[in-house]
């Protein structure tokens, strides 16, 4: 397998490659393959994908591995999903925390197809003592300087799993195979999650009796510091919006100008995105402007008459249809996760 990175990412970490995406690359509902924002634990590159096999064991009644033939056999689903690195705007917060310092950019929209990990657990046969999912990818290392190796491991309760014809073990990405950096050959994808859910370079499923408490299930991925003093896992994605563009680069004539961007949620349909260009005071209903699609972003616009020459700050806020809507401040924590505050941008106007 090659890697290819593509200039336009914005370059967050080399060793593991991180990068996020540019939100002036995400001018439309899909985002390219050689766009979609990276992130992983370990170095991949080396990972192969020749003779590859998932296995598929523990609490079950018929453990067996599955080929890429196989897989591929299986009854073809396709999905576009939103993913959101859940670590996306830690930039953002103050005081600073530790980690890859994201502005907006890790999150990106794609098709993803693939087989129904449904259709893969019921030939196993899942027992019903079975408390979690285990899902592990071929990539490992230390998780901290001086630890034990480790592969990266995540699990799912079974209540998540069962039923759920929509998670799906994906060997495309946007009708192509998948890219090396996104987890080829094949990855978990569990829509409405934050990322870290959707295990890359998967090659193990296991079912668990108890719950799984390795380094990146209860260590990191866990809401931490936060007012109230309570510790949460982090699981659903929270309502967002973001601007298309990062900042207006050069003046714009006075007249009618056109502001858009994306807003998604983990919980459900956007309902509405609402801005606006005094610090709150006055909110202005933006135009939802694609169909629709269960977990995928929704894109919006508005058509904007300044008053008056100037400079502008807008804030975007999204609610979605069961009435979560962004908070003004972000909600600090120690490791930096879920950051879904109301977000600014300037915009300079000026007469030609």
């Amino acid at each position: 397998m090659s890697l290819e990175k593509d200039r336009k990412l914005k370059t967050i970490g080399k060793d593991p490659f991180v990068a996020e995406t540019p939100l002036s690359a995400l001018s439309t509902w899909l985002t390219p393959n050689e766009l979609f924002y990276v992130r992983g634990h370990f170095p991949f590159e080396n990972i192969s994908d020749e003779n590859w096999t998932i296995t598929i064991g523990g609490n079950v009644s018929h453990p067996y591995e599955i080929t890429m033939d196989e897989l591929m056999a299986l009854p073809k689903k396709t999905l576009p999903v939103t993913m959101e690195c859940a670590g996306n705007n830690r930039k953002d917060l103050d005081p600073k925390v530790s980690g890859n310092q994201f502005d907006t950019g890790a999150v990106s929209n794609a098709i993803w197809a693939g087989a129904s990990l449904e259709d893969v657990l019921n030939k196993a046969e899942v027992i019903s003592s079975t408390k979690e999912i285990l899902f592990e990818g071929a990539d490992e290392g230390e998780p901290e300087p001086g630890k034990e190796v480790v592969s990266y491991l995540r699990s799912l309760p079974l209540s998540t799993v069962i039923n759920n014809s929509d998670i799906l073990i994906a060997y495309e990405m946007n009708g192509e195979p998948i890219p090396i950096e996104h987890g080829a050959p094949t990855r978990l994808i569990v829509p409405s999650w934050y990322g870290m859910a959707s295990v890359k370079w998967l090659n193990n499923i296991t079912a668990l009796e108890d719950s799984f408490e390795g380094y990146f299930q209860t260590y990191k991925y866990v809401m931490k510091g936060l007012k109230d003093g309570k510790e949460r896992p982090v699981r659903e994605m929270k309502i967002k919006s973001a601007f298309s563009v990062e900042k207006q680069r050069a003046p714009i004539s006075l007249g009618s100008v056109s502001i858009s961007g994306f807003a998604w949620s983990g919980s459900g349909d956007i309902e509405k995105v609402e801005l606006s260009y005094d610090g709150g005071k006055t909110w202005l209903k933006a135009h939802l402007d694609n169909p629709k699609s269960q977990y995928s972003w929704q894109q919006w616009s508005l058509d904007w008459e300044p008053p008056q020459v100037g400079i502008y700050t807008f804030l975007s806020k999204a609610t979605d249809v069961h009435g979560n809507q962004q908070p003004m401040e972000p909600n600090w924590n120690t490791m930096g996760y879920e950051i879904n505050a109301v977000i600014s941008r300037p915009l300079t106007l000026e007469i030609h």
